[in-house]
């Protein structure tokens, strides 16, 4: 069995390439279904700034397989892909992980965002049956490791999110005060982004594909929701845009926004947190207009990242901490089999052997108890220190390949 992501993130693909390879949630089922033709097991985490596949695969082929799998599942050619993706196996995987989790990896530091996203995708792979004994034990060393180095460093201490950058990008250009913001969105960054914005404005409205949620989330802040099919009059009003669907169509194209301009006749910021993006690209070139995506405060969270270099290397001490101890449990599921298939040889020995003896003897039932206990309590004894020293060498299967041979053991009379 091997274990391996592969995966592109901000750092490796731009949010064109991104936009294409990105599961929306609609698809997800599906995907983690086909996922299942060459996985054990295995999870796809998908967000605006990464997509990456988690897999436990029978056939060790430095993650061909699933690279692959992406290319075929996005209809995008594997040799265009190929430049911006990464490949990890085994400890170099659980690493990556531990690293996503911690919020080492993403484009703002120490964010914890992820740790709800690698809990949808924990569900998703859930509700599709492709979760087994491995990925449940990864996943939820992977949560304990963000929460600890949340806990035990001031990484997440004064965070930023693409939601946060986002209000600097909107303050450098417009005076929030009483300004109207809209937010198309209702799901989880739409949310955080109405707290945010809530911290300088009132005069806030949000409007999502499914009324009824934006109706909730509004209710709850105490701001006005409407229907998408008042976008264009809203926007019309609108001072700041945030948009944050995980729609596959545009919220706002060039035409659209246009037309509204040429009413508007005042400074537009826009930002675009959505992958694939709701916003067309070119519309950032129209006058008195600023548009952003997730790609373009890339240097602001470098920044940020720069300045807490102590806490990134308390994080990353965590991380190597947590791996010693997923490598202490990896390497004794390796020789699991090995100990199981040498306690049902025994098994089997005690059983043959104590019906022969009972069949000879004239032993009331209280004696033949005993018995039977006295030789389970025998094998046990026997058993104990080979068993632990196997597992205690785990890292190494030369012991365990000793005892297959030596007793000849049967897996499949344990399968």
């Amino acid at each position: 069995m091997q274990l391996v992501v592969v995966g592109a993130h901000q750092r490796t693909a731009p949010i064109s390439i991104r936009e294409r390879i990105a599961f929306a949630e609609a698809e997800l089922a599906q995907a983690l279904h086909n996922l299942g033709q060459i996985a054990v097991e295995g999870f796809i985490l998908s967000t605006c700034n990464r997509v990456e596949l988690y897999a436990l695969v029978a056939e060790a082929d430095g993650g061909r397989s699933l690279r692959q799998f992406l290319a075929q599942q996005r209809f995008i050619d594997l040799d265009e892909l190929m430049p911006h993706l990464y490949t990890y196996i085994d400890d170099d995987a659980v690493r990556h992980l531990f690293r996503v989790a911690s919020g080492l990896d993403s484009m703002a530091l120490g964010e914890a965002q992820i740790l709800s996203q690698i809990k949808t995708a924990y569900t998703a792979a859930q509700q599709t049956e492709l979760l087994g004994t491995t990925m449940h034990r990864l996943i939820q060393a992977a949560l304990t490791t963000g929460k600890l180095v949340r806990t035990e460093t001031q990484l997440a201490h004064a965070q930023l999110s693409v939601v946060s950058v986002g209000l600097s990008l909107a303050r450098q250009h417009i005076e929030l005060s009483n300004r109207s913001v809209v937010i198309i969105g209702a799901g989880r960054t739409g949310e955080l982004a109405l707290k945010h914005y809530l911290e300088h404005t009132s005069n806030i409205t949000v409007l999502s594909r499914t009324f009824e949620r934006a109706a909730r989330l509004a209710e709850h802040h105490k701001v006005v929701a409407k229907p998408m099919s008042e976008l264009l009059a809203t926007l019309q009003a609108s001072d700041v845009v945030i948009s944050c669907t995980s729609s596959p169509e545009l919220m706002l194209d060039l035409e659209q926004a246009q037309a509204l301009q040429a009413q508007r006749q005042r400074p537009w910021v826009l930002l675009d947190l959505a992958v694939p993006r709701d916003i067309d690209r070119h519309i950032g070139a129209l006058a008195d207009v600023w548009l952003y995506d997730v790609d373009d405060m890339q240097a602001i969270c470098e920044r940020n990242r720069a300045s807490k270099a102590a806490e990134v290397a308390g994080a990353e001490t965590i991380v190597e901490r947590e791996l010693v101890k997923w490598q202490e449990w990896w390497s004794t599921q390796a020789v699991l089999p090995t100990i199981r298939a040498l306690r049902a040889h025994a098994e089997a020995i005690r059983l043959a052997e104590l019906e022969r003896a009972l069949a000879r003897l004239n032993l009331s039932e209280q004696e033949q108890a005993a018995v039977s206990a006295l030789t389970s309590a025998i094998i046990n004894k026997l058993l104990h220190q080979p068993m632990r020293a196997i597992k205690d060498t785990a890292a190494s299967p030369q012991l365990a390949h000793a005892a297959q041979q030596l007793f000849r053991l049967d897996f499949e009379a344990i399968a």
